[in-house]
């Protein structure tokens, strides 16, 4: 029996990774950049200065590269609507520790 309206529902996960290859994920970061299909007339900036800005944060550049919808991509009847993906460095952030209640 499917649900007449979908059932809209959040996924919190906290995901720690090595990044050996600094250079690797910021240029990759300014690649995707350069080919979204972006109006830069409307911008303050220009794609270049957005590029060198991207590729000079790590924490930015890896935000932007992670695929999040691909965590569920293998699930039947489950649509991704969007997300938020943050990166930061060093140790967690409390809100991601078990037991931590004071969501958003």
């Amino acid at each position: 029996m499917g649900l007449t309206e979908p059932l809209i529902m959040q996924i919190y996960c906290r995901l720690e990774v090595a990044v050996t290859d600094p250079q690797a994920i910021a240029k990759l970061a300014g690649q995707q950049l350069r080919e979204a299909d972006i109006d830069w007339s409307r911008r303050e900036e220009d794609l270049d200065e957005a590029v060198h800005q991207l590729e000079s944060d790590l924490t930015q550049a890896l935000s932007c590269v992670i695929e999040h919808d691909r965590m569920i991509e293998h699930l039947p009847g489950v649509e991704p609507r969007g997300g938020l993906a943050f990166t930061t460095i060093g140790k967690p952030d409390d809100r991601f520790r078990p037991g931590f209640t004071d969501f958003l």
